[in-house]
């Protein structure tokens, strides 16, 4: 499976590529789609998507912006921009910034569909890279709730691994660790857990290195708790009210942003602080909540329960299922079932 990120400011076009990915086939899962580069960046932190698809022109950050940033800090991440500008400074910078693929509107599907095939070979390079990030952001939320003596021996398995990688893919160990090092850097600072910022250790002993991470970790997992149950501000009562009402619908961060008066970037961090989750997670949790129910208390396929908690694809709807409760939504209902 290949998690695809869109980011495209026309509501119809974001619509019909949306459609047109699920169409190319069930190797291809849509698990975000936002209408700016500044919430698309937001997004691929959360998410962690194997591709992103992108327009060139949009708010609060370009396309081209977009796609440099995420050269510079080197995420496991497949470009593909689909722009109605058939310009070559365009084009010949969207390549030097690694994009695999530059598409014009409108795009036909068959064009499409073998711009996704040929970006196959490039997606699956970096899947083993993917899913290490997406590991470690997985332990840092702790969702199931470990203690911090086993979460933190997860860590601490998943960094060996990690490790280990000089052996056969040195460019592929340091990429990862500068990302893993970001991601946890910038989680302290959201939540407002002070540390001590050093630079990364220049050393290449494991030694060093694990004793660096293990630093930031025990900080993490001795405050994280106090400052999740810190006092929550009216602006995010208010947001986590509006998400209740409305979490069955597409939510984006702008379209929260707006509603509490925030930029999204100001909006990102504080719903993170004072709820513990990122708006996606969030919203997820719902949904799984009434999924649930559904799922013991009436006749709807698994299909159909899907798309009315607001999943997009079942594929997606099942993943996070069984991620929140360790079981796929069909054997939870025949195990619970009365």
């Amino acid at each position: 499976m290949y998690t695809v990120v869109v980011a495209e400011n026309e509501p119809w076009v974001l619509k019909g590529i949306v459609e047109m990915i699920k169409a190319a086939g069930e190797e291809f899962e849509v698990v975000g789609a936002c209408s700016n580069g500044e919430e698309a960046w937001n997004l691929i932190h959360e998410v962690w998507p194997m591709l992103l698809i992108t327009d060139i022109m949009m708010p609060d950050m370009d396309g081209l912006s977009l796609i440099k940033k995420i050269k510079e800090h080197r995420l496991p991440l497949v470009s593909l921009i689909i722009s109605g500008y058939d310009n070559f400074q365009y084009a010949q910078k969207a390549m030097s910034y690694g994009v695999s693929e530059y598409l014009l509107k409108p795009v036909e599907f068959a064009a499409f569909a073998e711009s996704l095939n040929r970006s196959k070979e490039k997606l699956e390079t970096l899947r083993d890279l993917n899913q290490y990030v997406i590991r470690f952001q997985n332990l840092l939320e702790n969702k199931q709730g470990l203690s911090p003596r086993i979460v933190l021996q997860k860590h601490s398995d998943l960094l060996k691994s990690i490790l280990q990688l000089n052996q056969i893919n040195k460019s592929a160990r340091v990429s990862l660790l500068q990302i893993l090092d970001n991601k946890l850097k910038s989680m302290l600072h959201d939540f407002g857990i002070g540390f001590s910022d050093k630079p990364f250790p220049n050393s290449e002993a494991d030694s060093t290195i694990m004793s660096y991470f293990n630093n930031l970790l025990e900080k993490w997992y001795l405050e994280y708790p106090i400052a999740v149950s810190a006092g929550k501000p009216e602006a995010i009562e208010r947001s986590c009210r509006y998400i209740v009402e409305n979490y069955k619908r597409d939510i984006t961060l702008m379209e929260m942003a707006e509603v509490t008066n925030f930029s999204i970037s100001h909006f990102s961090v504080l719903f993170k602080k004072h709820t513990g989750r990122s708006l996606i997670s969030y919203v997820n949790d719902l949904r799984i909540e009434e999924a649930k129910k559904l799922l013991l208390k009436t006749s709807f396929s698994v299909s159909e329960i899907a798309e009315t908690v607001g999943f997009s694809t079942m594929p997606y709807f099942t993943r996070v299922f069984k991620a929140a409760v360790g079981v796929s939504p069909l054997k939870y209902r025949k195990k619970l079932s009365p």
